[in-house]
Order: structure tokens, then C-alpha cells, then sequence
């Protein structure tokens, strides 16, 4: 990803953010609907150049996510009925250089299917800023 697209996430993540506090997970994210977004069709185009990304999939919202000291996510998939794939990117790295592993294997940007397992461990220094973009089949017409 760019590093001006980078950038501006970071700039814009405090628009409204939410703080998750739960037993397997502990972060803060802002969501962006992509019309907000002024270089989602570039952005877009870079995403479904990655071949696990099919055309028949779609996304309307970018989540930052704001990982301060202490913050994790525990192993977990993003498989429900709708996810098929997961997009990260990781905007801004912890002085402690934690990064998200899925499949065992560190990840700063990509795509995987939304059966992965993965995992952010704890940040133990500084902060850590990520995007994540869920894809979902298109609806169908009837």
C-alpha cells in the first residue's frame, strides 16, 4: 500500500473510535465506509490484484485498529456466514515490532481466506496501527 493511503488512515482513525475489552481481545477501530475514502478505486484495484481476492466478493469498510500496550487479539478466524477473505495492512508498526501472525507466519501486509487462524500477541511497547478489510460474497439477484 502507498505510504500517503498509510498516512491518511493514521490521520483519520480518531474520527470515531471504539474500544473492545473483551477476554480474547483488547484494541481500539474506527471504521471508514469506502465512500469517505478518497483513493478507494486505486486502493480497491491493489486489493483484487491478489489472487485469493475473487471478483465475486466485495467490501464497503475500512477498520483501523489502534493497538496500544497491553492490546491482543487471541487465535481466531474471521469465518462466518458472510466473510470470505481478509485483507491487513499493517499501517504503523509497535516499538516492541509485534506483528500479526497468521498461519504461525508474521504478516505486515496481505490476504487470507477467512479459515486462517491468526493472531496478534500482546504489544508490550508503544503503538501499534493496522487496517483490516473483511470481503463478503456480492448478494445475488433474483
Amino acid at each position: 500500500m502507498k505510504q500517503e493511503y498509510k498516512d491518511w488512515f493514521i490521520e483519520n482513525r480518531s474520527l470515531k473510535q471504539y474500544t473492545y475489552k473483551e477476554t480474547d481481545r483488547s484494541y481500539s477501530s474506527t471504521n471508514i465506509y469506502y465512500k469517505d475514502v478518497p483513493f478507494h478505486q486505486d486502493l480497491k484495484q491493489h486489493i483484487y490484484s491478489y489472487d485469493i481476492v475473487s471478483p465475486d466478493t466485495e467490501y464497503n469498510v475500512y477498520h483501523i485498529h489502534t493497538w496500544n500496550e497491553g492490546d491482543y487479539f487471541n487465535e481466531h478466524t474471521d469465518n462466518n456466514l458472510s466473510r470470505k477473505w481478509a485483507y491487513v495492512c499493517e499501517l504503523k508498526a509497535s516499538e516492541c515490532n509485534t506483528k500479526l501472525k497468521a498461519n504461525g507466519e508474521d504478516m505486515i501486509e496481505g490476504v487470507f481466506d477467512s479459515n486462517t487462524l491468526h493472531t496478534l500477541p500482546m504489544i508490550k511497547k508503544g503503538v501499534r496501527i493496522s487496517l483490516t478489510i473483511f470481503g463478503r460474497s456480492k448478494p445475488t439477484l433474483l
